[in-house]
Formats: structure tokens, C-alpha cells, sequence
């Protein structure tokens, strides 16, 4: 489970993102201020920063981070201020985002500049994503996915080895807590494993009722 640093003075804006993030997946610790970030140890995968922050700015504490870590870094700025945008790009920041945001584009962000900072993505049960085919390779098999297939299996692969819930698996798929009436998800998964199985992987996805699915070692890599 990646795990995502949160910094912006806004309580709201905090426990939205932490909540959002959670159900996409994420571990998220969030601070209020830069000075409670400096003083950790930035053991993470991705660094949220907001300018606007109180004592020292989320501009002063980019240098700071960039000095001390490589920890990849997501400015949050005012929509209409290029001046701090491009200081904060200047002194090492990774990506921006204008405030006010959409959650969901936050967190396509977030997922496009990990593939970046890691593009050959670790193999689980000898399955590895390829982000720009949106597709699935396992040995030396590729194969393509829909969009839902794929967003289905990369938030399998994210979670992996835990049981990904459904609401997950709705955030990945719709952007929005899973429906007790939506199959879309089983459907999703569903021709995921048809398609898994057909290449060889085995039953690597597996139900478990009444709370999600879960990737799991297959029977072919485990013999």
C-alpha cells in the first residue's frame, strides 16, 4: 500500500483527501503545517503540499524536502497563480494542482507520477502493468484491458496482498462508493479473471464474500 503525505491547513481539505485516498488504497498521514512535516522522517511515496500554509510556506518547505529526500512532490496551488507554480516546479516539485480541485483528478495524478517515478511496476504473482498500453503482461505474454478491467486490476495490485473492498474497487472504476445494486464491479472482475486465466495465470482473484476481492499467489506460480 503506497503511502501518501498530506500537508494544508485546511481541516476540510484534509479530511476529504484522507477519506477519498483511504478508500482509493492509500495510507495517508496529513499535517496542518510544514514545520510538523520537516520534523518526520518523509518516509513515504508522494508528498502533497499546499503553498498557502501558515509560518513557513509549502514553497520553502519544497526546498527543504527536495534537499533532504527524492520523495516525489504534488503542489497545491491558487488556480490563477503561475508565479508559484513555476517556483514550486523550480525548486523540485513534481506535478501541481489549482485549487479548487476534483479529488478524483488528484488521485489520477497521484497514480501517473508514482508509474513515473517507478515505471517497471513490481510484479505481483508474475503479473506487471503497462501503464501506457493499459494493458497487463505475465512472463512473456501481454495483454490488452478495457478500462475497467485495468483500473480493476491496478487497485487489485495496490492492495495486494489485503482484500480490496468494493467501495475500492467503485473509486477506482466510477470515482464513488460502490451501489448494492451495481454489478459493474463483478462484471469488471469477473472477465478480468476470464482473461487472467486464459493467458495462464490461474484463479488469481478470488471473492471473498461479503467484503471485496483479493490477488492472490496462483496455483501455476506456486507449483
Amino acid at each position: 500500500m503506497n503511502h501518501i503525505l498530506l500537508v494544508d491547513d485546511d481541516p476540510e481539505i484534509r479530511q476529504l483527501l484522507t477519506t477519498y485516498l483511504s478508500k482509493n488504497s492509500f495510507e495517508v498521514t496529513a499535517y496542518a503545517d510544514a514545520e510538523s512535516l520537516l520534523a518526520s522522517d518523509l518516509s513515504a511515496d508522494c508528498l502533497i503540499l499546499d503553498i498557502g500554509l501558515p509560518g513557513m510556506d509549502g514553497l520553502a518547505a519544497c526546498r527543504v524536502v527536495r534537499n533532504r529526500s527524492a520523495l516525489p512532490i504534488i503542489m497545491l496551488t491558487a488556480a490563477s497563480d503561475d508565479v508559484d507554480r513555476i517556483l514550486g516546479l523550480e525548486l523540485g516539485a513534481d506535478d501541481y494542482m489549482g485549487k479548487p480541485f476534483n479529488p478524483r483528478e488528484l488521485l489520477a495524478r497521484i497514480r501517473a507520477l508514482l508509474r513515473r517515478v517507478a515505471p517497471a511496476t513490481p510484479a505481483n504473482n508474475g503479473l506487471s502493468l503497462l501503464p501506457n498500453q493499459r494493458a497487463v503482461q505475465f512472463k512473456q505474454q501481454v495483454l490488452e484491458l478495457t478500462g475497467s478491467e485495468y483500473s480493476a486490476l491496478e487497485a487489485l495490485l495496490e492492495g495486494s496482498p489485503e482484500v480490496v473492498t468494493r467501495d475500492t474497487l467503485s473509486y477506482a472504476l466510477h470515482g464513488r462508493p460502490a451501489s448494492p445494486l451495481d454489478r459493474t464491479i463483478d462484471t469488471a472482475v469477473s472477465r478480468l479473471r476470464q482473461k487472467l486465466t486464459g493467458i495462464g495465470a490461474g484463479d488469481s482473484i478470488r471473492n471473498v464474500r461479503g467484503k471485496g476481492y483479493v490477488l492472490v499467489q496462483s496455483e501455476t506460480q506456486s507449483s
